[in-house]
């Protein structure tokens, strides 16, 4: 008879355990689990926005509410900067999502910065003078610019700097060569340049021409612009070129050290 009795305290016992709210400094739950670490929940009903605000609950759908006690999502934070990650690692820009907050507050995430073309950026630069650069080029000739890398953002991209070739990885690209030059030959009125940008498997080449005055004055620079989209591996020697609508020829042209740039924006896939 004393097991029987025994047998229907623990049955009760554990009943009460199972479907019982707990409460921690509390005598009040708001949930199945709530804990009040400001003991500053009233003895009824529900408590406010500030008393809330030092509370974490666990509502019967499993919903988990820190600093409120009606949680709409299974984590709901209220509270001010409510979120910090620490000891996160840097991530691949091509593949990995960016996450965003909706006009609630939920948490969600949107398309790469790949798929959303937002640039990454690589600049090259001269930096020493080119004297008498494309000398011994005729029209349609042209020479390597031996550039440095100032910055490169653009996850995959490398450059080897003793043969000036980039390789890229598979996108869409920005290009715009911007150069100043210096001309002393007499005649030298008519400057013309051109850029054989990369495209797929082969090349496309722009001209860029424009006047100026003759002799020692004639100061000469411009920018030349193309988009293009590559396949991954690509390669690309930088190089400049003598145009055949100008009428510069022969010694006394200097490619300008630090004002001769090459940007690359990659813009998407």
């Amino acid at each position: 008879m004393k097991f029987k009795n025994y047998l229907l305290i623990i049955l009760l016992t554990s009943s009460s355990i199972f479907y019982a709210q707990i409460g921690i400094n509390t005598t009040n739950p708001q949930g199945v689990f709530n804990i009040d670490a400001g003991k500053d929940n009233p003895a009824t009903g529900t408590p406010t926005v500030a008393q809330q605000a030092n509370d974490m609950n666990v509502t019967a759908t499993g919903n988990v509410g820190i600093g409120l006690t009606t949680p709409t999502n299974k984590l709901h934070v209220n509270a001010t900067d409510p979120l910090r990650l620490q000891g996160t690692t840097v991530g691949v820009t091509t593949t990995d999502r960016l996450m965003v907050l909706d006009a609630t507050g939920v948490v969600k995430t949107i398309g790469t910065l790949s798929s959303l073309s937002i640039p990454n950026p690589a600049i090259f630069r001269l930096d020493t003078t080119q004297n008498n650069f494309l000398t011994a080029q005729p029209s349609g000739g042209s020479q390597v610019v031996p550039m440095s890398v100032v910055k490169n953002s653009i996850p995959g991209l490398t450059y080897n700097t003793t043969t000036s070739t980039i390789t890229f990885p598979a996108g869409t690209y920005q290009m715009t060569f911007v150069y100043e030059a210096i001309h002393n030959s007499t005649g030298c009125t008519i400057s013309s340049y051109f850029i054989d940008f990369p495209l797929n498997a082969t090349t496309q080449r722009v001209h860029n021409t424009s006047s100026h005055l003759q002799g020692s004055l004639s100061v000469h620079g411009n920018t030349i612009t193309y988009a293009t989209t590559l396949p991954a591996g690509k390669t690309w020697q930088i190089q400049l070129g003598r145009g055949q609508s100008g009428n510069c020829s022969g010694a006394g042209m200097d490619l300008v050290g630090v004002s001769t740039q090459l940007l690359v924006f990659r813009i998407g896939d």
